[in-house]
């Protein structure tokens, strides 16, 4: 339907290590998703929320918001 979007990971690295992963990401990528950086935290560790950047959804998509303007 032409509407940006993006896909902010957050995960684990037991998670991340799953082959599923990768293989949904490239899907993901397929489809137009814009998929942001992801560090995953160590499994069991609390996540690390504090390191979570929601501002990086803005900044991926920026570029298709100017062209609107």
């Amino acid at each position: 339907m032409g509407i940006p979007t993006v896909a902010l990971p957050y995960l684990n690295s037991a998670q991340a290590a799953h082959p599923a992963y990768q293989q949904s990401l490239d899907r993901l990528r397929g489809m137009g998703v814009l998929i942001g950086s992801c560090e995953p935290h160590r499994p069991r560790a609390g996540g690390a929320a504090d390191l979570f950047r929601w501002d990086e959804a803005l900044e991926l998509l920026e570029p298709m918001v100017s062209t609107v303007r």
